[in-house]
């Protein structure tokens, strides 16, 4: 059976609700008695039928107060299916569905503003992640919803906007990925994953660093890099959230490849390629790649000695290439 334990911190828990929840069921999802008795007779079967068929543990859980022993909100995951390549899930925005699974929350109005919501949501997502091993949870909002989305942000959450106002529940979605999480350094930079948003300046950084743009170098090319790579597509930026550097790396099941590498020409001397680097070849590492290759244009093959004294040595190959969507 897949049973999802009871969930605990010293000041909250997440449990199953239990016939005894009636009057607080009533509240939370705003029912009248006998809807709210129907609600928790379902919501009861419902979690006992999953976990003998062994599928995933969707559905509401009771979020306790622990000093009170108190029903102060509910919590869950559940199946979300909607166009979220809206948002830059997946890698096209053709208008077609896919699934994902969804956190939710909510906590009654007197007991807001206390960290609950945030405490639950933590405690669901490490263990989504880490007992589950899902590799993406999302939670979706209005845009004037600010207290869930600074619930999102505190849980580590990449807040994506969605362009189109409609549907209102996704005009915002919230993304969280283990493998896109922030790295902070001492220095004030820190490492992010690259969005879609990030386009604009990181082809302006690109000009700077007088890197070679390709057509390739698109929302298209890279909503699709993203979704095939988005855990190796990494920008560092200074204090102030500007972007200093990237690295776009990618996967192709044999092999890892570094794409993209480029620092401001105000930000080099500092090591923030070999930064860019070091963090990206680490995960390529995790993930099973055995090597990781690059390419260097012709016309820049000054950086060839950074490359090298950082282990990449030169292989005498010849690169051929061939565009898919064009004559000839």
């Amino acid at each position: 059976m897949r049973q999802m334990p009871t969930l605990h911190t010293t000041t909250i828990s997440i449990r199953s609700f239990n016939n005894n929840d009636h009057t607080a069921v009533m509240h939370i999802m705003n029912m009248n008695e006998s809807d709210a008795q129907a609600w928790l007779e379902w919501n009861i079967a419902n979690e006992r039928q999953l976990a003998t068929l062994n599928q995933p543990p969707y559905g509401e859980r009771a979020i306790v107060h622990n000093a009170t022993n108190t029903v102060v909100g509910a919590i869950g995951l559940v199946p979300c299916i909607d166009q979220f390549g809206k948002v830059g899930i997946g890698s096209n925005d053709d208008g077609a569905t896919h699934a994902e699974v969804g956190m939710f929350w909510h906590v009654l109005a007197e007991w807001r503003n206390q960290g609950i919501a945030t405490a639950a949501a933590t405690l669901l997502r490490d263990y989504a992640c880490n007992q589950l091993g899902l590799r993406r949870i999302i939670a979706t909002t209005e845009y004037d919803n600010l207290a869930s989305q600074a619930v999102m942000r505190h849980i580590g959450m990449e807040l994506r906007r969605n362009p189109t106002e409609t549907p209102p529940w996704l005009q915002l979605v919230g993304v969280y990925e283990p493998a896109r999480v922030i790295e902070r350094f001492a220095d004030g930079t820190f490492l992010r994953p690259v969005t879609l948003d990030d386009l604009p300046e990181m082809m302006a950084l690109w000009r700077a660093a007088a890197l070679q743009i390709s057509p390739t170098d698109s929302i298209h090319g890279l909503r699709r890099h993203l979704a095939l790579s988005g855990n190796l597509a990494w920008a560092l930026c200074n204090s102030q959230g500007t972007i200093i550097g990237t690295l776009l790396g990618s996967d192709d099941g044999r092999r890892g490849w570094i794409n993209h590498l480029a620092i401001h020409p105000d930000a080099q001397g500092h090591g923030y390629g070999h930064r860019l680097i070091t963090a990206v070849t680490a995960r390529l590492k995790a993930q099973g790649c055995e090597k990781v290759n690059l390419l260097v244009r012709q016309a820049n093959q000054q950086v060839v000695p950074f490359y090298e004294k950082i282990g990449f040595a030169v292989d005498a190959n010849i690169f051929m290439s061939k565009w898919l969507n064009r004559d000839g």
